[in-house]
């Protein structure tokens, strides 16, 4: 009888203290997606397709602040529907807040983020860059930089610089509160995992 008050106590004990910390510990899970270095001029940026619309306006900004040294960006993104890509509808958009046309190069064939890296980084050796400034969403941010990373080698500098966590659609902090929010951390979280088990193909 005794044995059994103790571990209903215990048990209660446990549940209070889950109760009063589990709100940090999922912040802490949103946070852990969050990869970004500080900022410095690169060759080129690089802006990966998907919620294109936070992307696009924060990496036309980088590049009018003068971060591309060989002022170009590169727009990364696939098939959408009949003849149109992400990456032709993010140049769309980059025109429409001022980057100029000639500065944007389309990568048009990426229907993952692996498939992002290895395609980028065939522009980048074709055209001679050696460094990028990758532009992703936040909770995008840690995972891309990990793909780029293996894909590049020691090859190509990668500087992650994901759109501000302030102006993004989706808050790393209370994200387990909104169902949009909870479903993308909880499918980035899964694609952590098929990237911890199978790696990244060079």
């Amino acid at each position: 009888m005794f044995k059994c008050i103790k571990l209903l106590v215990m048990m209660i004990i446990l549940s209070v203290v889950v109760f009063a910390t589990y709100e940090t510990v999922l912040d802490e899970a949103g946070e852990y997606l969050y990869k970004k270095d500080q900022i410095k001029p690169a060759d080129v940026i690089v802006v990966l397709g998907g919620e294109q619309t936070e992307r696009v306006k924060f990496s036309s900004k980088l590049f009018k602040e003068g971060w591309a040294r060989k002022d170009r960006v590169i727009m990364s993104g696939g098939p959408v529907v009949w003849k149109f890509t992400l990456a032709y509808l993010m140049k769309e958009h980059a025109k429409y807040l001022g980057v100029p046309a000639r500065a944007i190069i389309l990568e048009e064939k990426s229907e993952s983020t692996e498939e992002n890296a290895k395609y980028v980084k065939e522009i980048l050796l074709k055209r001679g860059y050696k460094s990028i400034i990758l532009v992703t969403s936040p909770y995008h941010s840690k995972r891309s930089y990990i793909i780029f990373q293996k894909v590049m080698g020691d090859e190509i500098e990668i500087i992650s610089v994901p759109v501000p966590v302030e102006d993004s659609w989706l808050s790393l902090h209370g994200w387990w509160k909104k169902r949009l929010d909870r479903s993308r951390v909880l499918s980035e979280y899964a694609k952590f995992t098929w990237l911890w088990l199978f790696g990244v193909k060079n």
